[in-house]
């Protein structure tokens, strides 16, 4: 439980973080992905390190319950399943997707609302135990 509640913290600052850069910079997100898929390296640097995490997060918290610390597992699973399709997929097929996004801006949005809405759910999750 206190990986969970950990980890709960962690995802959750950081999705509440990253889901307000986007809502609020939006054009500068725009600009930084755009820039991202030029760059082959980065794009492979990227890859490694959301594999890593993925690897990091899934063996520390792979808990099948019936309730909140599994989401922490799922988005386990989808971080390391990320990480392995980011090494996999071809260069061109990058830049497809990260175009898809580039040029539906609104979608983007609705994104950085969801990453606020379960941040602030698992921010929820992690601190009410400190109150108790």
């Amino acid at each position: 439980m206190l990986m969970s509640i950990f980890l709960a913290k962690v995802i959750g600052w950081y999705c509440v973080i990253v889901g307000l850069f986007v809502l609020f910079r939006q054009k500068e997100m725009l600009t930084i992905m755009s820039d991202v898929l030029n760059q082959r390296a980065l794009l492979f640097f990227i890859a490694l390190v959301t594999l890593i995490l993925g690897l990091l997060m899934v063996i520390s918290h792979n808990i099948w319950v019936m309730a909140w610390p599994v989401i922490i597992t799922i988005i386990a699973w989808i971080v390391l399943i990320g990480g392995i399709i980011r090494l996999l997929i071809t260069p061109a097929l990058a830049y497809k997707i990260g175009n898809w996004w580039l040029k539906r801006p609104h979608y983007l949005t609705i994104a950085a609302l969801i990453y606020i809405i379960l941040g602030l759910y698992l921010l929820l999750k992690g601190y009410m135990f400190e109150i108790w």
